[in-house]
């Protein structure tokens, strides 16, 4: 697994868990309507993590199609 690749994962796992514990003690609490702040963590962490998976994606593909056009100048 890439070293980038698996801190990514480290990291979005963390932040999940921390949201998780986050959203649980708000529900917990005595103002359970400020639950509305661990679920908009999650939801924008899930972006992020998703959008880093779409441009790693995107970059490998181009690295592919640059290793394989001679041709290509630049």
């Amino acid at each position: 697994m890439n070293k980038l690749k698996f801190i990514n994962t480290i990291q979005y796992s963390l932040q999940l868990i921390t949201a998780l514990l986050l959203l649980y003690f708000t529900i917990n609490s005595d103002t359970p309507e400020r639950v509305v702040i661990p679920i908009l963590l999650i939801c924008v962490w899930t972006l992020g993590f998703t959008q880093r998976r779409i441009t790693r994606r995107r970059v490998n593909r181009l690295r592919k199609n640059d290793s394989k056009d001679v041709l290509h100048e630049g």
